[in-house]
């Protein structure tokens, strides 16, 4: 029966692990008045912040550091918004591809705000 246990246990980490390796490494750019990150062809400046509670999966890092997570945001497409865990406050940041125009209901942005605090 231990021997079972152990099989089981140590085939979840190895699926745990396989799984974190899908994760996508995204960059940063910040060009002295906005921090934005860069997937692939696109490009997502800061929109708001949000609760890390409307943050769902995991979809990667953010140059290559294991602790700057991204995650979808509630069922935004992930082509157009992604959100970027905060480390000070337990929130995150909504990024916004910026390209996008069409901006969800009860949505404003924190930008003003977030440039005049630097």
């Amino acid at each position: 029966m231990k021997k079972i246990l152990f099989i089981l246990i140590a085939s979840l980490m190895l699926l745990l692990c396989a799984c974190n390796n899908n994760l996508i490494n995204m960059t940063s750019s910040d060009n002295g008045e906005v921090h934005s990150i860069i997937w692939e062809d696109k490009i997502y400046q800061p929109f708001c912040v949000v609760s890390k509670n409307d943050c769902g999966k995991k979809i990667g890092y953010l140059n290559h550091e294991k602790d700057n997570v991204i995650s979808v945001y509630k069922d935004f497409p992930q082509e157009e918004w992604i959100a970027n865990y905060l480390t000070v406050d337990g929130g995150a940041m909504l990024y916004k591809e910026i390209n996008v125009t069409d901006i969800p209901d009860g949505m404003q942005s924190d930008m003003i705000d977030i440039i005049l605090r630097r």
